[in-house]
């Protein structure tokens, strides 16, 4: 069976969302607030929230 490059790109994207490390988030969101861990990765307050949303925290 064929396998395309937009294929490849999704199974190699599968720990990041947001060009975000989900793995170094996760670990950090328990002991930072919204606002340094938006700092911390460049996102916006929002999009903190969003993807912890998409991670299925609050």
């Amino acid at each position: 069976m064929r396998s395309g490059h937009s294929q490849n790109d999704k199974t190699r994207r599968t720990d990041h969302l947001m060009n975000v490390d989900l793995h170094r988030f996760s670990v950090q969101e328990e002991t930072q607030t919204n606002f340094e861990l938006a700092s911390e990765f460049g996102l916006s307050l929002h999009d903190v929230k969003t993807l912890k949303k998409k991670m299925g925290r609050n």
